[in-house]
């Protein structure tokens, strides 16, 4: 009795495998051969889905870290821009572009494609605003990677908040042609003052001798000369994009930094105020003319210019 059993249990033991393997057969076929294992559940809430759905990932972006310019004014026909940034990536490299809008908004008035920049590192680069008329505006940084992805910003230590990704500044066309203190002096320092044998063609500025000379606007130099009974060592600068020149005199002995022809921006230093020629206590006289200075030209009142370029620089 036992043994009829035990044939009995055999032979179902048989037919169930016999039946697991053909259920299995269209399986195997279907995968080619290989064997099929169904995918781990992923729990609920655990930011994954159940069978057949993909697992999106978080998109890591590009993270602008720091964004600085400098100066906050620039000059036309002057020195460049400096800008400092740093962006951290995967990737190794992201393609960099400034915009330059009005300040208050408005559309993008320059696009200034500085090109592809390593990631996780500082780097400065330069940039002109020649093209730019007078006003206030603000340049932002944008960034994009291999992929597309746009620059983020990253979050401040301590709640601060967000880098800034973008900076204002200023744009003027002249500066003050001195770097130091100064004074307008009196009546007799003006325009037009009668000296007896003519009258004033300029604005005396009374300041310390080797006071810094600069150029209130880039341009050419068409004389440097020195004149013992008049003028003593002066220049004659020719403004770029204008037809306007203006003069320095009474100029330092070897303080003169530049020769005729040279190109100058603004700003840069031309020589320091002295006290040379026909002239009573160190001071710089400082011309304006339209037009060519004693060719086809004339003398206009600097003093207003003046005033104006002293509220910027």
């Amino acid at each position: 009795m036992r043994r009829t059993q035990g044939r009995e249990l055999a032979a179902i033991a048989a037919s169930a495998a016999a039946l697991g393997a053909l259920s299995a057969a269209p399986t195997a076929a279907a995968e080619g051969g290989a064997r099929f294992d169904p995918p781990d559940r992923v729990p609920a809430g655990s930011g994954g889905t159940r069978f057949g759905q993909r697992v999106r990932k978080p998109v890591r972006r590009p993270a602008l870290r720091f964004f600085h310019l400098q100066p906050a004014t620039l000059f036309l026909y002057g020195r460049p821009a400096r800008a400092r940034f740093r962006i951290d990536s995967r990737a190794h490299r992201v393609r960099v572009t400034l915009l330059v809008r009005r300040r208050g908004g408005g559309r993008v008035l320059r696009r200034i494609r500085l090109g592809r920049f390593r990631t996780r590192r500082a780097h400065r680069v330069r940039f002109h605003v020649r093209s730019l008329p007078e006003g206030r505006y603000v340049v932002g940084i944008r960034a994009r990677d291999g992929r597309g992805r746009s620059l983020r910003r990253a979050r401040l230590a301590r709640g601060r908040g967000h880098v800034r990704a973008s900076r204002a500044f200023g744009v003027h066309g002249h500066r003050f042609p001195l770097r130091g203190s100064f004074s307008f002096g009196g009546s007799g320092a003006r325009f037009g003052d009668d000296r007896g044998d003519h009258r004033h063609n300029g604005q005396d500025l009374a300041a310390a001798a080797g006071t810094p000379v600069v150029a209130p606007r880039g341009g050419r130099i068409e004389h440097v000369g020195y004149q013992a009974s008049g003028a003593g060592h002066y220049i004659v600068l020719d403004g770029g994009g204008e037809d306007r020149d203006y003069v320095f005199m009474h100029l330092r002995a070897g303080s003169t930094r530049v020769r005729r022809g040279r190109r100058v921006v603004t700003g840069q230093r031309l020589g320091d105020v002295g006290n040379t020629g026909r002239s009573f206590g160190a001071h710089l006289h400082f011309e304006i003319w339209l037009g060519g200075w004693y060719s086809g030209g004339h003398a206009i009142d600097p003093l207003p210019s003046l005033r104006r370029w002293n509220r910027w620089s």
